[in-house]
């Protein structure tokens, strides 16, 4: 935590966070990928619906204590109160571990009502009863990780997650290949290597901070006891309020139209966030972050990444967005052969949107940094409730496509919702003219690639490798044009980066 420039805080933090989440992100897109290709439409919507089921009820394992720790932390060790980061610590170990097993004990007793009535499906019971396991060990991985992140060490949260996933990765590539293939073991397979890394989470933990939790002593202060849980309820209410906003489309999608819709519409939103490959690495720092410069009074500082992150990050992702709308048949044939050729032909009705999804979880970690926790509960609120009512309407007139249209439109709604408030507190300052010059050129290029990209790549299954490498070639030309173009601002971030060698 000691005082840095923020571009030294960013690129020293940032990297580590890149270099992991360029190892870590194909690999689930690689599971994805062969359990799509390995079982059918329905299981694929009956497995991440799941996984989607399980994320939700993650919201009340804790009542979001651990976000507290993502707040508290950096301001308990800037002022040096280092008992409150003891107590913070064990507190939310403790609820966390009360919480989960109430919820595992009434889904897997649940299990078997959920899968006829819910999930269509009597393999859904199995499948269930493995997850309520793995809902057990993710909450208390999520604690860890959630520390090493408070404190900013982006080394030792990366690599933990990519340890867990390169293991899954392995094991489902061993099941494909020896004809073991199907949604039961998949699903173990996501719950035993998580198991595994909790233990190896906790020896780093343990090794990493031991000598400093036994000196200090948990306290019991009313007033930093009632400052903590009042950011982790608004927080949890926020979080609930998003995961229903978030759940809401998929699971409305699966009981109105059935499972095999579920499957069209969750490996379009697998496509959707591809770009979080890319951009959300960047998002684990950001909070911590303003909620350490918050502490310290740096308005400079502030005012300097909100700048920096609504330019660039604005132009970055514009050409994610236009990338995905040129060559959208090729991605979904790519990831997912031709029975899912649907899904990216969903993602090209909302591309666009991907530039709002990602500046409003921008919003979003800036607003909790800044302690305007209720003010996302109103944004999620309203942009919920209009979720629930509209899809509920547009998927019996539209099919899948009304809850591709909400969800894109719902994007923007919040992005707008919460650049009204952070604007109202911190003006942000766009660099209009290099943000015009980039969109009038990116549009330019991407116009070439439309038109050229049927001579290019071959729409076939037994075609799907080259055409990987075709778009990798391709996507790295685009950047390379993209970067000298914009030569000089290359330049001014390769000379940060040679001072920031020389301090």
């Amino acid at each position: 935590m000691a005082d840095q420039p923020l571009g030294e805080k960013l690129i020293k933090k940032g990297f580590w966070l890149y270099f992991f989440a360029y190892l870590i992100g194909p690999a689930w897109y690689l599971v994805r990928v062969i359990v799509s290709n390995s079982v059918s439409v329905a299981d694929v919507g009956i497995l991440y619906t799941i996984l989607w089921l399980v994320w939700l009820l993650n919201v009340y394992n804790d009542l979001w204590l651990t976000e507290s720790l993502q707040y508290f932390l950096p301001r308990y060790r800037v002022k040096k109160q280092f008992n409150y980061i003891k107590t913070s610590i064990y507190l939310s170990l403790a609820v966390q571990i009360f919480t989960a097993i109430i919820i595992a004990l009434f889904l897997w007793l649940g299990a078997p009502w959920l899968s006829i009535h819910y999930f269509h499906s009597p393999t859904a019971v199995i499948i269930l009863k493995y997850f309520c396991f793995y809902f057990l060990w993710i909450n208390l991985f999520q604690v860890l990780q959630n520390i090493f992140i408070a404190f900013q060490d982006t080394f030792s949260s990366q690599f933990m997650d990519f340890i867990r996933m390169r293991s899954v990765v392995i094991f489902t590539i061993l099941f494909f290949f020896t004809g073991k293939q199907s949604i039961e073991r998949y699903s173990l397979n996501r719950v035993l290597w998580l198991f595994a890394w909790i233990i190896i989470a906790s020896i780093i933990f343990y090794r990493k901070y031991r000598k400093n939790l036994l000196q200090w002593t948990i306290v019991f202060e009313k007033p930093m006891l009632k400052e903590y849980i009042k950011y982790a309820l608004w927080s949890f209410l926020a979080l609930n309020v998003f995961s229903l906003f978030w759940q809401a489309i998929l699971q409305i999608t699966i009981v109105m139209i059935w499972p095999d819709a579920a499957g069209y519409y969750t490996n379009f939103l697998s496509l959707f966030g591809i770009t979080t490959i890319i951009i959300w690495p960047i998002m684990g720092i950001i909070f911590p972050i303003v909620s350490e410069l918050v502490s310290k009074k740096d308005t400079k500082k502030l005012s300097l990444l909100f700048d920096f992150f609504y330019t660039y990050f604005s132009v970055f992702s514009l050409s994610l967005a236009v990338f995905f709308i040129v060559l959208w048949p090729q991605l979904a044939l790519v990831f997912f052969w031709h029975k899912f050729v649907f899904s990216g032909t969903l993602l090209s009705r909302s591309a666009i949107f991907i530039i709002f999804n990602i500046l409003f979880w921008f919003n979003f970690g800036v607003l909790a940094g800044l302690w305007k926790i209720k003010e996302r509960v109103k944004i999620l609120l309203i942009t919920t409730v209009l979720t629930v009512i509209i899809t509920v309407w547009a998927i019996p007139i539209l099919w899948v496509y009304g809850a591709i249209l909400w969800f894109s439109v719902s994007q923007l709604l919040l992005f707008i919702l919460s650049y009204r408030i952070l604007n109202k507190t911190t003006k942000i300052h766009i660099h209009r003219g290099f943000v015009i010059k980039n969109i009038i050129f990116i549009s330019i290029l991407w116009s070439i690639i439309w038109y050229i990209k049927w001579n290019i790549f071959i729409f076939d299954d037994l075609q799907r490798y080259n055409n990987l490498l075709k778009m990798i070639a391709l996507g790295m030309c685009f950047y390379i044009v993209f970067a000298g173009f914009n030569y000089k601002k290359v330049l001014e971030l390769k000379n940060e980066i040679r001072n920031i060698k020389k301090r």
